[in-house]
């Protein structure tokens, strides 16, 4: 689909490229578009605002749960000589990368215990939980106490009982696409900690460094476990007695949308003419996540995150199906404050609609939740802009706030058409 003239990624690393070029900053760079004064972009994003929508799950993390795991947080940073001091880490920038790590980990805990769901609380967690045995381990190798050989030890024996719980996931349930939510996550938290192409790369320069690493890595994969475990063991805890397995009819039902998938995909709209950076923008946005939630549907990590993907797949497409029409209509640029708040608004508007009129609330919510994180993440940029900022600066949050709306809109859809086929399987 490519055309030999401007290509999609040549488009985008050209403006990155001028912003790069030369000593100009950002912000000083005449390219002749219209400026917004700064303090009224900051105006429009809100602090410390609630989540438009948060993501949750059908069963309740246990208080108890998210507990042990602040604990263990506790537990790694109560070890360390915080803060560090010259005499026990001589090297300044190892020094502040340990600070930093154990500094993170605070912050965490400190977010999870605001969280707006216990979903999010869990997530905030076993990152706290990563960041605080990378400053744990490289302080431990410092002291004496830890080798790269003994967190290598740890991780086999990590796969080892993941490898031992993968083998006996059952898909026990009642409603399949409840069952599909928790189930759903459960094998993507376990499939992360089975993941050993993540394993952590020789490229630190350090050994206390390349220990500390390792120590993320490990404690990520714990924390991952721990968390599937419990989701599944929540899931299973609900379901009444006899309940039978729902994952024939998962994966009968993602064939079905895999089948629809397949020819939606052949349908879509071409790329967009000329060189236009906020049209190939908002493409790179929406096909991007169309492509790989495809992938994910078409080799899924169990029949859960099967159907799921597929879902997600959906939404995408649609919302590429409305990014056609948008562009055919034309898409300009904001000139003013007011008319980025009009793009932000109405992104929030979708959002919250999609969720009223979608079929299965639940199954919407996290397509939602991540419509709403990329409309948080767009608002912290507005935080970070100073003086008079070009318009064409603001490409990628009007495409992150359009792309929102687009698939927020395309929710509903989505959902039905996961909903009829698994009525159907």
């Amino acid at each position: 689909m490519s055309r030999p003239s401007t290509t999609r990624r040549g488009v985008l690393a050209a403006a990155g490229a001028v912003l790069l070029a030369g000593c100009g900053t950002p912000e000083t760079i005449d390219d002749g578009s219209e400026s917004i004064r700064a303090t009224e972009l900051r105006r429009l994003a809100p602090e410390d605002a609630d989540p438009i929508v948060a993501d949750e799950l059908p069963v309740k993390i246990e208080q108890s749960h998210l507990r042990a795991s602040a604990q263990r947080v506790d537990d790694l940073l109560a070890a360390l000589p915080i803060p560090f001091g010259a005499e026990s880490v001589p090297n300044g920038h190892i020094r502040q990368r340990l600070t930093d790590a154990a500094g993170e980990a605070t912050e965490r805990v400190a977010a999870a215990r605001t969280a707006p769901s216990r979903l999010t609380a869990l997530d905030e967690l076993r990152w706290a939980r990563s960041e605080a045995r990378y400053a744990a381990a490289g302080w431990s190798f410092a002291d004496g106490d830890l080798t790269e050989s003994d967190l290598r030890t740890e991780h086999r024996g990590i796969l080892d009982e993941a490898g031992s719980f993968r083998t006996e996931f059952a898909y026990l349930g009642v409603d399949p696409i409840e069952a599909a939510l928790g189930y759903g996550r459960a094998e993507r938290l376990l499939d992360s900690a089975l993941d050993d192409r993540r394993t952590p790369a020789r490229t630190e320069s350090s050994r206390l460094l390349a220990v500390a690493e390792w120590g993320e890595y490990v404690e990520s994969a714990r924390a991952e476990l721990s968390d599937a475990q419990h989701v599944y063991d929540r899931v299973r805890s609900t379901l009444p007695d006899g309940a039978g397995s729902v994952a024939d009819r998962l994966s009968t039902a993602t064939e079905t949308l895999r089948t629809d998938l397949q020819r939606r995909r052949k349908d879509l709209p071409p790329e967009p003419d000329g060189d236009d950076r906020l049209r190939w923008r908002l493409w790179d946005e929406i096909h991007d996540g169309a492509d790989s939630n495809i992938e994910r549907a078409d080799d899924p990590i169990g029949p859960a995150s099967g159907l799921l993907a597929a879902t997600e797949a959906l939404t995408a497409l649609r919302a590429a199906d409305r990014l056609g029409d948008r562009l055919n209509g034309g898409l300009d640029r904001p000139e003013t404050a007011a008319a980025v708040g009009d793009r932000r608004a109405t992104a929030v508007d979708a959002i919250t609609t999609a969720l009223e009129e979608s079929p299965r609330v639940d199954l919407a919510r996290p397509l939602l939740a991540e419509a709403a994180r990329s409309v948080r993440h767009a608002d912290d940029r507005l935080t970070r802009f100073d003086g008079d900022v070009r318009v064409t600066r603001l490409d990628d949050v009007i495409a992150a706030y359009t792309a929102a709306t687009l698939q927020a809109r395309s929710v509903p859809a989505a959902c039905q058409t996961t909903v009829d086929a698994v009525e159907e399987s």
